[in-house]
């Protein structure tokens, strides 16, 4: 199931300018297509290591930071932060700010984290943010505010999704 929506989710990108990043959006919400997709997977066996799999991966490393809080009023916070790699950009600003290299998480050949092909969904442009996987996640019940709450996050990339999928 994580193999065939992170082949999903390297069609994304900022949808602000490319019309084919809300087509996929949209297909990825479509009831007919996750029905579709729903007899591909088997309980007994798992995808050959080449099929479904994402067209890029993103490094993962020590470079993020969560802050995951549920206070005594029911107010819950989830916050995920990254670098992108330790010690970010190497900028720090006059107040002591670490800055993110966000520039890494946009898809350019031989700068992207892993060397891969670029996705054009992406790439580089004025004005158009980065695809991330930066998941900060909070789980309530479907009614009312009393039950269970779960407030989680993960880092290490495009890996992020299976970790709270795991949990």
């Amino acid at each position: 199931t994580l193999k065939i929506a992170l082949s999903l989710a390297s069609n994304l990108g900022d949808p602000s300018d490319d019309v084919s990043v809300s087509h996929a959006a949209e297909g990825m919400l479509s009831k007919s297509e996750a029905n579709s997709l729903r007899q591909l997977i088997n309980d007994s066996q798992s995808f050959s290591s080449d099929l479904h799999m994402p067209h890029f991966s993103v490094e993962s490393g020590p470079a993020a930071s969560q802050v995951l809080v549920m206070g005594p009023d029911d107010f819950i916070v989830a916050v995920v932060s990254s670098l992108n790699r330790p010690f970010g950009s190497g900028i720090i600003t006059p107040s002591g700010v670490l800055l993110n290299s966000q520039m890494l998480d946009f898809s350019w050949q031989n700068k992207t984290m892993n060397h891969s092909v670029p996705r054009p969904q992406n790439l580089i442009q004025p004005r158009k943010r980065p695809l991330s996987f930066l998941l900060p996640t909070i789980v309530r019940p479907s009614e009312g505010m009393c039950g269970t709450y779960l407030c989680l996050g993960a880092n290490n990339g495009d890996k992020a999704l299976s970790s709270i999928v795991q949990v």
